[in-house]
């Protein structure tokens, strides 16, 4: 995209990649909510895009990127990878005119939301004032949003584990189907320089 001052933008986000094991036990899970009679509202988010955003940072200028690339690799030294735990399914803004159906991640000792400031603050945004961390399974297709009620209270949601042990620069592109989500650079958390 182009933007009014004629400058190239890619529209950027930071997130964690959710690995195979994961993406296959709620690809079944996601299936069983499709069959749901109430599903039809939805529009089902790619298991093959699935990822816990950290910072979106939406039109970013080009040129941005390698500062941006930088300030990413100094947010992993020195933060270990760790684990957190996954399960549970919710609606924003609420069941009854919800517009996504999400995937919850816990983050008990606040170890996600202090990684998610870090690079919040490398990219040059604010820190969210409420860091609600998961996994956006469906859309709804209604403008006014959808009663998720029946299909919330028939799910059954696998609990996991989600891995954070890299940060990934996404560039995401958009066209009529659903957006293709091309990886710009990878931080190993621990590392000094991008994986």
């Amino acid at each position: 995209m182009t933007g009014p001052d004629g400058t190239e933008r890619w529209r950027c986000f930071v997130a964690v990649p959710v690995p195979h094991d994961l993406r296959a036990t709620l690809s079944e899970f996601v299936e069983s909510l499709r069959r749901h009679p109430g599903a039809d509202g939805w529009r089902w988010t790619d298991p093959d895009a699935w990822h816990l955003t950290l910072a979106f940072l939406g039109a970013t200028e080009v040129k941005r990127v390698p500062e941006l690339a930088t300030g990413l690799a100094e947010v992993v030294i020195g933060i270990n990878a760790f684990s957190v735990a996954t399960g549970g399914v919710g609606a924003f803004p609420g069941a009854q005119r919800a517009r996504v159906l999400w995937y919850g991640i816990d983050d008990p000792d606040g170890r996600l939301r202090d990684v998610a400031s870090r690079a919040s603050i490398a990219v040059g945004l604010p820190v969210a004032q409420t860091f609600q961390p998961h996994l956006t399974l469906a859309r709804s297709r209604a403008e006014r949003g959808t009663d998720a009620r029946s299909v919330l209270a028939a799910a059954e949601p696998p609990r996991g584990n989600l891995p954070i042990t890299e940060l990934v620069l996404y560039r995401s592109h958009l066209s009529r189907g659903p957006a293709r989500y091309e990886a710009l650079s990878r931080y190993a958390l621990g590392a000094a320089v991008p994986a």
